[in-house]
Order: C-alpha cells, then structure tokens, then sequence
C-alpha cells in the first residue's frame, strides 16, 4: 500500500488514547492487506495493534485514587515549590495530571508489566486497604542501569493515580553551607506532606549513601539520618518513589525504608523489538531489519536504541530512495560510537558478510529462515548458502 508508513505514524497517535472507532477501523485495514496479500505490512500493523493493547493498560484511566485515602491540601497550578534559600533555586518541579497526559510509558517486559500494574491497582484503592485495617505500602525505590525508563516508568505511576508529581533531584539540594543540604531535605518533604501528591526522589544516591563510605566524610553522612527521619514520616502521609542507578551504593537502613523495591532490567528481545517498532517510525523498514536491530541491541538501553534509531533516520533523511541502507548506516553509527566496539553482535556487524549471515542464521532466539536472510541482505537464497559455507570453510 503506498504511503503505508504515513498511516501507520496517523494510527500509533491514535492509539495512544483508543476509541473503540479507531480499533475498529484499524481491524478492517489489517483484515484489507491480509487479504490483499500485503503480509509485511499486515504484520507491522498487527504488531502495532497487540502493543496498543498492551500499552494501554498504562494509558490516563477515569479511576483514580481516592481524594480521601491521602491527607493534605490539593496542589494548584498557583502552587510555588520550596527554594534553596541561600540562593533562591526551587528544590523541586511540579506536575499536575494534566501535564502528564501525553507522558509515553516506558516498554516493560511482561512480567514487570503486570507487577507495575498491580501496584497502581493497590495505590489507587488505598482506602479499601485501610478500611481492613492494612497497612499500605507508599514507599518505592526504582533502581537500574541509566536509561532504562525509571523516571518515565514514575510519571507514568503518578499520572495513572491521578495524582501531581513534585520532582526533586537530590544531587540539586546539596549545597556547600553547613547546615544547608539537611535543611533543603527537611523543607522538600514539608512541601510534600502538606499536599497530596506523588515525591520523585531523583539521584536518590547522591544523598543516600552508605555512611560508612570512607570517601565521604562530614556532613553528607549526617544529612542521611535526616533522610531516614523524612522518610519514615512520610511513610503514613504520602506516595514516595526514589531513582537510583547506583544501588550498590545505598545505605542499608535507606533500603530497609522501602517497603517495595523494584529492579527495572535492560529489555529483552521482545521488548526491544517493541522500542524499536515505536522509535523508527515512519521509516517503512522490512519486519527483518527490524529483528535484526532488536537482536543486534542486546544489553542497550531503551534510551540507546532510542539513540540508534535516529541515527538511523538522519541517515534516511540524508540519503534518500534507494541510496539509504539500513546495514549502512548502523557500520557508520558504529564507527562513530566506542560504545559498540566490544560487542560481539557489533564486532560481527562490522566483520565479513558471510560471518553475519551465519551468526543471523544460527541464533536460536532471532530465527531466521534462510528466506528472511535473503530478504534482509537483499540476495537470492543460493547466495546465502554459498555465503554460510565460505563461512564455514574458513572458521
């Protein structure tokens, strides 16, 4: 279908918010190119279709959480943060709901999925849990390698339960006065437990550490027991979520103050699959080279493969038609980048042809037929036999 990549672009907006309208006709055009034999396609929307459907589950919802279940005043946009009172810098960002809602969810691997969703469930029926006499859990810390969709993952949280973020980077509120960090702390949580809203708790181990680390000596180890103080405080009064990337260097009692704890992993195959489905477009790429970048970005982030996708595009957009490549433009994005040198999958990207089909073809995980090879390398199936076997004849 011509101008297929334009629609698909039109329905992945669409499907941020759907309408039974809007799944409907996204039915009828999949059923139309399954029947027209347009099967590359019908794929691409198909897959389009199961991760709106998925996705959705964390799409703005009409329940939310309960105005009574919390106590404190409602934050309005007249609302002002604290500020450094040495220098006048607000100690933290607010955002109401409405600010959140074109907020794009983090892709989650199943099983994390569920459990994100399970915790919003809870946090959105905190009087039901209080009215059987549980205490509920209101403290979470997210930790995990840079770039893994913590932050999105808590604007998505904040956004479900229908409650204002108040955004705090620990790193921000150190300051080099005596007396100022742990005063900076003490005013953010008072801001915070005066209003019914959700605290981020940025950089969290700028301030949480270990204090028994002999690098840091003086008032940073003092500063975490007027920490350990807010947080329990908090605890009955207010929704916490802290980030860190470094959570080897967390203070014990900081962790013993969170009564969940959530890893948040570098994405798997599939779920790279999917951040690459949402960050090409609207590049028609084959659903082959699409594999091919989901394989080739094991142990990436979904903010690097975010990164390659772009890449990717600039090299579209400077070599348009038949000139642009795919395989091209990632051999330069590799060059460019020292990030890949060490990697296998790149190292094999940037060897001899031959290697890269065999690996494509063995790889158990990506399985690729030998159909799918021809069709990625742009060769007749015969070529890729002689290819597999030059490869075996020289290893």
């Amino acid at each position: 279908m011509e101008h297929f990549s334009i629609i698909l672009a039109l329905l992945r907006a669409a499907l941020k918010d759907p309408s039974p309208a809007v799944l409907g006709h996204a039915g009828r055009l999949l059923a139309a190119l399954r029947k027209d034999g347009e099967d590359q396609q019908a794929t691409q929307l198909a897959k389009l279709l199961e991760g709106g459907e998925q996705s959705g589950r964390m799409q703005p919802s009409r329940v939310v959480l309960s105005r009574a279940a919390l106590p404190g005043e409602a934050i309005t946009p007249n609302v002002r943060p604290p500020v450094d009172k040495e220098t006048g810098a607000p100690l933290a960002d607010i955002m109401l709901p409405n600010m959140l809602e074109l907020a794009q969810a983090p892709v989650l691997n199943s099983a994390l999925r569920g459990s994100v969703d399970a915790l919003i469930e809870e946090w959105r029926h905190l009087d039901r849990l209080r009215a059987m006499d549980i205490r509920p859990p209101l403290n979470c810390l997210l930790f995990g390698a840079p770039g893994t969709g913590k932050t999105k993952l808590a604007q998505i949280v904040s956004r479900e339960i229908g409650l204002p973020l108040v955004t705090a980077r620990l790193d921000g509120l150190i300051s080099s006065y005596l007396g100022t960090t742990a005063r900076n702390i003490s005013a953010l949580f008072t801001f915070a437990n005066r209003y019914q809203c959700v605290l981020l708790l940025d950089e969290f181990d700028a301030i949480a550490k270990v204090r028994d680390d002999p690098h840091e000596v003086g008032e940073i180890k003092r500063v975490v027991n007027t920490l350990l103080q807010c947080l329990d405080q908090r605890s009955q009064l207010g929704i916490t979520i802290a980030i860190t990337n470094h959570d080897q260097l967390l203070d014990t009692a900081i962790w013993r103050r969170f009564d969940i704890r959530v890893s948040v992993p570098k994405p798997d195959l599939e779920s790279r699959l999917d951040i690459v489905n949402r960050y090409v477009a609207p590049l028609d790429l084959s659903q082959q080279e699409r594999r091919f970048l989901a394989w080739l970005t094991e142990e990436l982030t979904g903010s690097e493969i975010e990164t390659l996708a772009n890449a990717i595009k600039r090299s579209a957009a400077m070599n348009p038609g038949s000139e642009f490549s795919a395989i091209e433009a990632l051999k330069v994005h590799a060059m460019l980048s020292s990030n890949h040198h060490q990697h296998p999958r790149w190292e094999q990207l940037l060897g001899p042809v031959e290697a890269l089909a065999a690996a494509l073809g063995s790889d158990r995980d990506l399985d690729f037929t030998q159909d799918d090879l021809a069709r990625f390398f742009g060769k007749d199936q015969s070529t890729i036999s002689r290819w597999k076997r030059k490869h075996r004849e020289v290893s």
